[in-house]
């Protein structure tokens, strides 16, 4: 089911992508290929680690999984954003992977359980 979902988000941002000019579109429809992207993206990460801890005999920490997901999904959309902008160099690229890290770190630290 996550395949599926993950598939119907690529094609519509795929559908999008094919069937507009981005110089035509206002600005506040611009922002809608960055958000369908990172959902893509988040759902075939939830896709592939149901997968592959599917095949695994223990359990898995699903909101630790999901978290990683949203924030590599999120890693990823900002860098193409800046990518877009001409703006990404190596170095923000490390920058922003490191902030991704950081803020993963903190939050899978701040939800564990007492």
């Amino acid at each position: 089911m996550e395949f599926i979902r993950a598939g119907i988000l690529w094609l519509i941002l795929l559908a999008f992508m094919s069937l507009t000019r981005p110089y035509t579109l206002p600005v506040s429809v611009l922002i809608v290929p960055f958000v369908v992207s990172g959902l893509a993206l988040f759902m075939s990460w939830r896709a592939m680690a149901g997968l592959y801890y599917k095949n695994k005999q223990g359990k898995y920490d699903a909101r630790r999984v999901n978290l990683l997901g949203a924030i590599v999904s999120a890693v990823l959309v900002f860098a193409l954003g800046l990518e877009s902008l001409g703006e990404l160099t190596p170095k923000d690229f490390l920058v922003i992977v490191l902030f991704g890290a950081v803020a993963y770190f903190y939050m899978v630290r701040s939800t564990k359980a007492p």
